[in-house]
C-alpha cells in the first residue's frame, strides 16, 4: 500500500513540473514578437520616401535653354527684356518681340490699323503671330492681358487668346507654345475697372485652355505676389504710377521661375529609361505625390501657388 502511495505522488509532482516549464514557453513565446516587429517599420520606412522626394527634384535649366526662345509681351515682358540684356546669364540669348499696350484683342489687328501697337524686330513692324517664324524661333512664351482684362473682362480676352495661339501655329507648325500667367499689380493701384481678382479669373480660363489644348501654362503671377495676392512692392518699378512694372529684382525672380519651370517640364516629358515598364506606373505615380509634398514648403505647391502645367503643344509630324 505505501508503495503504491510512493509512485502516485512522483507522478503528480513531475506533472506539476511539466506544466510550469510549458507555461514559461508561452510566456516567451508572446513577448519576442512584439519587442522585435516595432523597429523593423521605422527603420525602414523614412529613407524611402525621403529619397523618392529628393529625387522628384529638377534642376532648374541653363540660361541658354533660352537661346532659341521668343517672348511676346507688352511693357511688362519689356522690363524682362532689358533686364536680360543687361545680364544674359538670366535667359541666354533669348529674343523678345513686345510692344507698349499691346494686348491679346489689337495683336491681331492688320499692320495699318488705325492706333494699332504691333512690335517692331530689327527695325521693321511685324505681327505677334509671326514672332517664330521671323525670328527663327523654336519656342514661343506668351504673356499678354493686362491692357485687355479690364476693358473688355476675362472671357472675351480669353477667345482673343485662343485665335492669337491659332495663328501662330499657322505661322510656325512646329514651335512649342508656351503661355504666361497674367501678372498682379499693386494691391493700393487696383479699382473696379481692373484688379487683381479679375486678373486671376483670366489666368484659370487661360490655365484650363492650355490644360485642354496640349499647351504650356507656366504660372508667374505666385511667384511674384505678396501674401496678400497683390503685385510684391520690392518687384514693383512704378509704385507711384501703374503698379504693374517691374524690378531689376523682380525680373530676375521671374527669369528664375521660369528656368526652374522648363526644367520641370523637361523631366516630366522624358521617359523613364532604368526602371522596368511594370514598375512605371507606380514609381511615377509616388514621385507625383512627393513632389506635391516636397513642395509645400515652397511657392509652387498648388494651383494658386506657382503650379506649371506639365503639358505642351507637340505638332502631329513630330
Amino acid at each position: 500500500m505505501k508503495k503504491w502511495i510512493a509512485i502516485l505522488l512522483a507522478a503528480l509532482t513531475v506533472t506539476a513540473l511539466g506544466a510550469c516549464q510549458t507555461g514559461k514557453k508561452d510566456d516567451k513565446a508572446t513577448d519576442l514578437p512584439a519587442a522585435t516587429a516595432a523597429p523593423t517599420v521605422s527603420e525602414t520606412a523614412a529613407p524611402a520616401t525621403e529619397a523618392v522626394a529628393v529625387s522628384a527634384q529638377a534642376a532648374p535649366v541653363d540660361a541658354s535653354w533660352f537661346d532659341d526662345a521668343v517672348f511676346v509681351g507688352d511693357s511688362v515682358t519689356l522690363a524682362l527684356d532689358y533686364a536680360c540684356s543687361g545680364d544674359k546669364s538670366l535667359l541666354g540669348n533669348a529674343q523678345f518681340v513686345c510692344a507698349q499696350s499691346l494686348g491679346y484683342h489689337n495683336a491681331l489687328w492688320d499692320l495699318n490699323a488705325e492706333g494699332a501697337v504691333h512690335p517692331t524686330y530689327q527695325g521693321n513692324t511685324i505681327l505677334s503671330e509671326t514672332a517664330a517664324e521671323v525670328t527663327g524661333a523654336d519656342k514661343v512664351f506668351v504673356m499678354l492681358g493686362m491692357n485687355d482684362i479690364g476693358t473688355y473682362g476675362a472671357d472675351d480676352t480669353m477667345e482673343e487668346a485662343k485665335k492669337l495661339a491659332d495663328r501662330i501655329l499657322s505661322h510656325s507648325p512646329n514651335v512649342k507654345l508656351y503661355f504666361q500667367s497674367t501678372t498682379p499689380m499693386l494691391a493700393d493701384k487696383e479699382s473696379g475697372w481692373l484688379n487683381n481678382d479679375k486678373i486671376t479669373a483670366f489666368n484659370e480660363l487661360l490655365k484650363a485652355y492650355c490644360s485642354e489644348k496640349g499647351y504650356a501654362y507656366i504660372d508667374v503671377y505666385h511667384q511674384v505676389c505678396d501674401a496678400s495676392g497683390a503685385l510684391n512692392p520690392a518687384y514693383c518699378s512704378d509704385p507711384d504710377n501703374q503698379g504693374i512694372h517691374f524690378t531689376v529684382d523682380g525680373c530676375t525672380a521671374w527669369a528664375n521661375h521660369l528656368k526652374a519651370a522648363v526644367a520641370q517640364l523637361e523631366s516630366a516629358t522624358e521617359p523613364p529609361t532604368d526602371a522596368p515598364a511594370t514598375q512605371a506606373p507606380a514609381a511615377a505615380e509616388t514621385a507625383s505625390h512627393a513632389g506635391n509634398d516636397s513642395l509645400t514648403d515652397g511657392s509652387t505647391a498648388s494651383s494658386d501657388d506657382g503650379m506649371v502645367e506639365i503639358n505642351y503643344y507637340v505638332p502631329d509630324n513630330q
